[in-house]
C-alpha cells in the first residue's frame, strides 16, 4: 500500500498517527520477524562519540532493544515510558539500547545532542548501515530482526533469547512491562496481566493480518502514481542537473524510464542503477529526482553518493515544502510551492508520498505503474511484460498479473449529502452491540447526561481523541455524565479486535458497535446526518441533544463547554479556555488548511482519498 501522509493538517501529523508506522509493501516471502523464544543476534551500533557497542556486551542483563528512527513520532512518543522503565528496574540489571535504523548518522547525531539528555536511562545508539550508506540493506533491523515497522522492541532475557517482540506503541502500553516479567523482572501482578492481554491481542491482530496477506497477496505494484492512472500521459517535469543545465522527462521519449524520488537522505540512488542496469537491454533509463530538498542538501549528497553514477540525478529547484509555524501552516507559500513542485504534478490536494517512491514511464511517454522498493523486480517484470517488451526468461515474473490488477481503482465517491443533527430535537434511539455481544441502546442511559462519540477503528483522530474522551468520562462521572462510543462505518473484527487491544487505556468509556457495520442506514448517517469523524453528540438528561462537537485538537475543552449546556458543572476557566478554542477554529476556517482533523465518510466506510489508494509505495519506513 502506498504509504500517504496528510501535508495539510493544522497540527503536525505524528499526534495523529496510529501507533505503528509500517513498511509500505512488504514482501510475502520475506523471513518472518524474529519472535520469541528466538537467540538474539549480535551486532554493532554507534554512539554518538563514535564508541562502537555490541549487543554482546550486555550479556547477562535484560535487555530491551529498541529500534527507532528520529522520523517516527510513536518512537519518540514511547521514550518517557520506556525512560520510567528503564529508571525502575535498572537496580534488576535490565538496560535499554535504543538503536537508531533507516535514519541519517547527523539527523541521529542532531537528535541525540538535542534530547538524550532527557533520557539518561536510555543508550542510544545508530546503526553504522544508515540510509546514506551503500550498505544500508544490511542493517540489523532488517537484516538481522526483519523488523517491518518501527517502533519495534525486542526484551530480551539474560540466557539472550527473545523473551517478546513488541511492535508499535501506544498510551498505557503495558507490553513492555509484560516482556520484562518474562525474562525475570518482578513487576506488578496488575500490570503483567494487561501487558499480556495487549501481547496477545496486537500478536492476533498481526496473525489475522498475516493471514489476510497470505489468502490475497498484494500486487508488486500499483497501476497508478498520485491522481495518474496508468495508460494517461505523465506529466512532465523538470530537474536542475549538478551542472545547471535541465532534465527533462519530455526529452527522455523513446525509453522507458524508471523514477525514483527521494529527499536528501532517501534518494534511491543504488536501486534506480540496479533497475537500469538490471533492464540496460530493454532500454530502461534511470532517473533520480531528489525532491523537498534544498540546494545545498542536494549538493551535500551528490558529493557523498554520486561518484560515478551511471544514472540521471536531478533537484527539484521548488526546495522544501514550507514547514510548520507556530504549529500552523503557511498556506500561501505552500501554494506557491506546490505551483512549481515536481512532485504536486502527480499529488494533489493534501497528500504526498512516503519516500523514496518509485514509478515507470513508457516509452510512449505514458504512466506504466508505481512500486515498491522491496518487490521491484516482480513489479518491473510486469510492468514491462504488459508494455509489450519480450523478456528474457531470467526477468519474467514469478507470477504474471492479471488484466483486473492493471486495471486503476475507481475513486470512491462522497456519500450523497446528508444533513446533520441539529441542537434542540430529542436524540434518536438505535441499537448498538458491546464487545462481548450484549445488545444496547442509547435509551438505555435515559436520565444520564450521554456523549455520544460516533468514531471508527482506522480514523485516526478518532483514536487521537479517545485519551481525551477518558478524561471527560472520568472528571464527570459523579455528575451522571456516561462517554458512549459508538463504531460507526467499520467492520466487526476490527472493533473487536481494537477494543480488546485498547481498552485498558480507557476504562469508563463504554464502547459499542453498529452492527448496521457500512451500510448507507448506519445510525451516525441515518439518524445523525454524520459525514465525517469523530462527531460527538451531548444528550442531556432527558434525551434531547444540546450540542455538538465535530474533529478534535489535542488540547481543547470544547467537549466541556458543550457539557456544560446540558447542566454539568465546569470550571469557569475552563469555559473561558473553550471560548478561545473555539475562536481558534473559526480562524482556521478562513484558511486553507483543515480546520480540525477529521475524517470524511465514502460509501463503503473509510476515508474519501483525495487520490485513488495504490498497492504500491517508496520505502521509507524502516
Amino acid at each position: 500500500m502506498l504509504t500517504i501522509v496528510i501535508a495539510g493538517a493544522r497540527r503536525p501529523l505524528a499526534a495523529l498517527l496510529a501507533a505503528i508506522l509500517t513498511l509500505p509493501l512488504a514482501a510475502q516471502d520475506e523471513p518472518k520477524m524474529l519472535a520469541a523464544g528466538a537467540a538474539a543476534p549480535d551486532f554493532v551500533s554507534v554512539t554518538r562519540d563514535g564508541k562502537e557497542v555490541r549487543l554482546a556486551d550486555y550479556a547477562g542483563k535484560v535487555v530491551v532493544l529498541d529500534f527507532w528512527a528520529t522520523w517516527c513520532g510513536p518512537c519518540i512518543a514511547s521514550f518517557p515510558r520506556v525512560q520510567a522503565e528503564a529508571k525502575a528496574h535498572a537496580a534488576d540489571g535490565v538496560v535499554v539500547l535504543a538503536v537508531c535504523t533507516s535514519d541519517s548518522r547527523a539527523k541521529f547525531d542532531a537528535w541525540v545532542d538535542a534530547n538524550a539528555a532527557k533520557y539518561p536511562d536510555i543508550v542510544f545508539t545508530c546503526d553504522p548501515n544508515d540510509r546514506t550508506s551503500k550498505s544500508f540493506d544490511q542493517r540489523a533491523s532488517q537484516s538481522l530482526y526483519h523488523v517491518q515497522g518501527l517502533p519495534t522492541k525486542f526484551v530480551i532475557g539474560k540466557d539472550g533469547k527473545v523473551a517478546l517482540a513488541i511492535v508499535g506503541d501506544q498510551e498505557n502500553d503495558g507490553r513492555l512491562a509484560a516482556g520484562l516479567a518474562r525474562a525475570g523482572v518482578g513487576i506488578d501482578a496488575a500490570a503483567i496481566a494487561r501487558g499480556e492481554q495487549q501481547a496477545a491481542a496486537e500478536a492476533k491482530q498481526r496473525d489475522d493480518e498475516a493471514k489476510r496477506l497470505a489468502a490475497n497477496p498484494p500486487p508488486s505494484f500499483a497501476p497508478m502514481f498520485g491522481s495518474i492512472a496508468r495508460g494517461q500521459e505523465a506529466p512532465d517535469f523538470a530537474l536542475v542537473r549538478d551542472d545547471g543545465r535541465m532534465l527533462q522527462l519530455s526529452t527522455l521519449r523513446g525509453k522507458t524510464v524508471v523514477v525514483g524520488l527521494g529527499w536528501d537522505d532517501t534518494a534511491p540512488l543504488a536501486l534506480v542503477e540496479e533497475i537500469e542496469a538490471t533492464y540496460a537491454r530493454y532500454g530502461v533509463q534511470g532517473v533520480v529526482g531528489v525532491v523537498m530538498t534544498e540546494r545545498a542538501e542536494f549538493d551535500a549528497w551528490k558529493q557523498r553518493n554520486s561518484a560515478g553514477a551511471k544514472v540521471l540525478i536531478g533537484w527539484d529547484a521548488a526546495g522544501k515544502m514550507p514547514p510548520l509555524a507556530d504549529g500552523e501552516f503557511d498556506n500561501e507559500a505552500r501554494q506557491a510551492w506546490g505551483k512549481t513542485a515536481m512532485i504536486r504534478r502527480y499529488f494533489t490536494g493534501n497528500m504526498l508520498p512516503a519516500m523514496p517512491v518509485l514509478f515507470a514511464v513508457g516509452a510512449d511517454g505514458k504512466l506504466l505503474g508505481s512500486f515498491s522498493a522491496r518487490r521491484w523486480q516482480e513489479a518491473m517484470g510486469n510492468l514491462l511484460l504488459k508494455a509489450g517488451v519480450a523478456l528474457a526468461p531470467e526477468h519474467m515474473p514469478k507470477v504474471v498479473a492479471g488484466p483486473d490488477q492493471f486495471e486503476p481503482p475507481k475513486p470512491r465517491a462522497p456519500e450523497p449529502a446528508v444533513a446533520m443533527l441539529q441542537p434542540g430535537v430529542m436524540a434518536p434511539d438505535f441499537a448498538m452491540t458491546t464487545r462481548e455481544g450484549k445488545s444496547i441502546k442509547l435509551s438505555d442511559f435515559r436520565g444520564k447526561v450521554v456523549v455520544l462519540d460516533f468514531w471508527a477503528t482506522w480514523c485516526g483522530p478518532c483514536v487521537a481523541a479517545m485519551p481525551h474522551a477518558q478524561e471527560i468520562a472520568d472528571h464527570y462521572k459523579s455528575q451522571d455524565v456516561v462517554v458512549l462510543a459508538s463504531c460507526t462505518s467499520d467492520e466487526r473484527a476490527k472493533f473487536e479486535a481494537w477494543v480488546d487491544c485498547r481498552m485498558q487505556e480507557f476504562p469508563d468509556v463504554v464502547f459499542a458497535f453498529d452492527p448496521l457495520e457500512k451500510s448507507l442506514e448506519r445510525a451516525s448517517r441515518k439518524l445523525y446526518g454524520v459525514s465525517g469523524i469523530p462527531q460527538q453528540f451531548v444528550i442531556d438528561k432527558a434525551g434531547k441533544v444540546v450540542a455538538e462537537v465535530g474533529g478534535y485538537q489535542k488540547g481543547e475543552v470544547l467537549l466541556d463547554a458543550a457539557l456544560a449546556q446540558a447542566g454539568v458543572r465546569v470550571d469557569a476557566a475552563v469555559l473561558e479556555q473553550a471560548k478561545k478554542d473555539q475562536a481558534a477554529r473559526e480562524a482556521a476556517r478562513t484558511k486553507t488548511a483543515p480546520a480540525m482533523p477529521m475524517r470524511p465518510l465514502a460509501p463503503g466506510g473509510g476515508t474519501v482519498p483525495a487520490t485513488p489508494s495504490q498497492p504500491a509505495g517508496g520505502e521509507r519506513r524502516q
